[in-house]
């Protein structure tokens, strides 16, 4: 019996560990106090360049219920000009789905201006980052940038967060199932011998 307690006890705290290392932050009203001028985004920006979005992609929600919101988003672009931190044409920068959040779509080009985060280049509504349609006092204000280099392999800066918290998940699964499986056993063993 007490074997048994400490089997489900074990169970609840991997349950809820996956759950807090899985769930999402608060999330935040996002208020952007003033939007720099171009040369001064320039300054602060980590990287500043023109692209086309290739591909956009999101972590879907976990499986406690957080939703979307905080989850981060990858944004793949092709770099057609750079001002600013970009030397290769293609870059990954992140986004998310909170109020924050820059909406990217697919096939669209874009002046971004990015900051350092933990995931790698990151942009949001706060900084100047624009539809490059809509961008023209910035393109005025910048000048004229370059053309990155071709590149030989896509930027890697941004997976390795995503792909920690999946192999996380997936260890934590399969010693769950173990875990199941040996209660399971054991509670059938003891039937038979109570016969």
């Amino acid at each position: 019996m007490m074997r048994r307690r400490r089997g489900v006890l074990l169970m609840l705290l991997l349950l809820v560990g996956w759950g807090l290392a899985s769930g999402p932050t608060p999330a935040h009203a996002c208020s952007c106090v003033e939007i720099p001028s171009p040369e001064i985004a320039l300054q602060r920006s980590a990287a500043v360049f023109a692209g086309e979005v290739l591909s956009v992609r999101q972590k879907g929600p976990n499986l406690f219920g957080g939703g979307y919101a905080e989850h981060p988003i990858r944004v793949t672009f092709r770099v057609t000009e750079t001002w600013k931190g970009v030397e290769a044409d293609r870059l990954t920068v992140h986004t998310s789905m909170s109020t924050c959040g820059f909406d990217f779509d697919e096939g669209r080009q874009y002046l971004v201006y990015a900051y350092e985060s933990p995931q790698g280049l990151a942009t949001g509504i706060c900084t100047r980052t624009a539809d490059l349609a809509k961008a023209s006092d910035d393109m005025a204000a910048l000048g004229n940038g370059k053309v990155p280099s071709p590149s030989q392999e896509p930027d890697k800066r941004g997976p390795y967060l995503s792909r920690t918290g999946t192999a996380i998940s997936a260890i934590s699964a399969f010693v769950l199932v173990i875990l199941l499986l040996r209660l399971r056993r054991r509670h059938w063993t003891r039937q038979r011998g109570e016969r």
